[in-house]
């Protein structure tokens, strides 16, 4: 494998921990077109220690000119901006040159290929064709909330078929051993090749996506794919030799995406939670069934409960509307109730003289009991007390006057 591949590589398996796109889930479809650069590094040599006679000997390269491929791949989507899919990809390159290395070996000519001749090309001497079928795992970054526009990076492992189909030689009408022995060899080597090889292949890629569509995205990217080393016999100076090399091949990728699920993850339904059983009790209440009923002592209320404030303007011993519709409730709640005795004690702030306040008292203690009575409490179990402004709420000097204190309370007894 290469060093840039290698570098590639790693760089690709690094960010691999970085930040991700907006997670998408289900599987996706991907096809496209590939364009093939140029390329001059793909080893091309005789086997070493094959037995080759001396005269076969060679070490050269396979030099590529610009080439189309074609792609396609079906993936899943996982968490954290990570996807993985099956790649089958095909590019075919025309071989344009086989150059020597100047030390013994001046290369094999080029020009004597009778099919490229009658196609009107002088240079080129066949074409290399390579099928892969590659696992590959990307690397989806997020680059913006909508997810509109998503880079990657990704690497890939697998194998691959090389297939060459290249010659300098002058006439193929008879490439056998025997045709090939008696035919007049150009100036230099002459090289029939019509075989192919299954190697192992590793890739590196790099692009980003748009998105067209919620399920639908355009992809344009860079590949860069290295195989092997493969291994095949091929004719050289009318013998059969091994011969081995390797392809490398620079790629441009655009293709479509097809989102077989929905785009991006769409939160989960959350589940409502089932309602409890209930029971309806004997005052009416509603609880679980597991929970019990209140009794009849827990929903009673208390003494302390009942107890009842009502209030008072400056020197009056009138019920404010408030006042009377609170005492009607609490006169309903106790007729209820099992009342033994009702005690109503009225009260006074200490503005006026204190046998005024001890009157003014006593006035506010009645008009509270007769409305008791008016509500439905029975009157022989009222007793009245007037305190006057000896029974501050709220202690003041004498001659204040202290809304506070200005009140009558009414206790229950039961």
């Amino acid at each position: 494998m290469s060093y840039r591949l290698a570098l590639l590589v790693a760089a690709g398996t690094a960010a691999l921990g970085t930040a991700s796109a907006q997670d998408k889930e289900g599987y996706y479809g991907a096809a496209g077109v590939a364009y093939a650069w140029e390329f001059a590094e793909n080893d091309f040599q005789s086997e070493a220690n094959s037995g080759v006679p001396d005269a076969q000997e060679f070490d050269s390269r396979l030099e590529t000119g610009d080439g189309l491929g074609l792609y396609a791949a079906i993936g899943k989507y996982f968490d954290r901006g990570l996807r993985g899919e099956f790649e089958v990809s095909y590019r075919e390159q025309p071989v344009t040159d086989m150059p020597g290395d100047g030390a013994g070996f001046a290369g094999f000519p080029t020009g004597g290929n009778s099919e490229n001749l009658a196609l009107g090309d002088n240079n080129d001497l066949g074409d290399l064709g390579v099928t892969a079928g590659m696992v590959n795992l990307y690397k989806d970054f997020a680059f913006d909330a909508a997810g509109r526009f998503t880079p990657y990076l990704g690497v890939g492992i697998g194998f691959a078929k090389v297939r060459g189909e290249f010659d300098n030689v002058d006439d193929e009408t008879g490439i056998t051993d025997a045709g090939l022995a008696s035919a007049t060899p150009p100036v230099g080597y002459r090289i029939y090749v019509q075989n192919d090889d299954y190697v192992t292949a590793v890739q590196g890629l790099a692009g980003a996506s748009f998105a067209i569509t919620d399920a639908l995205s355009l992809d344009v990217g860079y590949r860069f794919l290295q195989t092997g080393e493969y291994d095949f016999e091929a004719y050289v100076n009318n013998e059969v030799a091994q011969v081995t090399g390797e392809y490398s091949v620079h790629e441009t990728t655009v293709g479509l995406r097809w989102d077989f699920g929905a785009g991006a993850v769409a939160a989960k339904p959350v589940k409502a939670a089932p309602k409890p059983q209930t029971k309806t009790c004997f005052d009416g209440t509603v609880v679980p069934m597991n929970q019990a009923c209140p009794t009849d002592e827990e929903d009673a209320l208390t003494p302390a409960e009942l107890r009842t404030v009502v209030y008072f303007e400056f020197d009056s011993a009138e019920l404010s509307t408030a006042a009377r519709s609170l005492l009607q409730r609490r006169a309903g709640e106790a007729n209820d109730l099992d009342i033994i005795s009702v005690v109503v004690s009225g009260n006074t702030d200490t503005s006026g003289s204190s046998s005024y306040n001890q009157r003014l008292s006593a006035r506010r203690a009645n008009v509270v009991r007769n409305a008791l009575v008016q509500y439905g409490i029975d009157a022989s179990k009222i007793r009245i007390v007037a305190l006057g402004e000896s029974n501050l709420a709220k202690p003041t000097q004498d001659g204040v006057r202290e809304p506070l204190n200005r009140r009558t309370e009414v206790e229950f007894d039961f």
